[in-house]
């Protein structure tokens, strides 16, 4: 029973309290910074298809008998040649698609769809309209406000609790 507390241990509970209603179902954002690895083996890329976020990189690795690349149809990039056992690792810093296939033999195909980077609130450098993220749909929307409300409605029962306690 809060009302037979110190006014001390009410306000610790809700604090307490509080600081779990803010950590309940708060999860990190994903991240871009990602590796991925495509094996070359049995003259095929594994996967064939990639999806990969921006800032996600990708490492081939070659595990067939013979040399391979990865060699960008664009020309956006090249591993050169890769023996038994090499790779050769990319990060990819721009959305789109990447198609490429092996040089020495160009049936060996793939494809690096890469994503752009989840949105993000910026800083507000000042004036105009501040910046307030957006809840997703479903997403518990933890306001500062709800915070202050918790905290102000667990001091005002310990006070009570410790007035009656004055009392007797």
């Amino acid at each position: 029973m809060l009302a037979q507390r110190s006014p001390r241990t009410a306000v610790s509970l809700v604090a307490a309290l509080a600081l779990l209603v803010l950590g309940a179902g708060a999860s990190t954002p994903a991240r871009a910074g990602g590796a991925h690895a495509i094996e070359i083996a049995d003259f095929a890329f594994a996967p064939a298809t990639l999806t990969i976020a921006v800032g996600d990189s990708v490492t081939w690795t070659n595990a067939d008998a013979v040399v391979h690349t990865a060699t960008s149809t664009s020309g956006a990039f090249d591993s050169g040649d890769l023996a038994t056992g090499e790779s050769y690792t990319l990060t990819f810093s721009a959305p789109g698609t990447y198609a490429y296939l092996c040089t020495p033999h160009p049936t060996m195909t793939g494809r690096i769809v890469v994503e752009p980077a989840p949105a993000t609130a910026a800083p507000s450098a000042g004036g105009g309209l501040p910046n307030v993220a957006v809840p997703a749909p479903g997403a518990s929307a933890r306001t500062p406000a709800a915070i202050v409300l918790l905290l102000m409605l667990g001091l005002g029962l310990g006070v009570a609790g410790w007035r009656r306690g004055q009392a007797r």
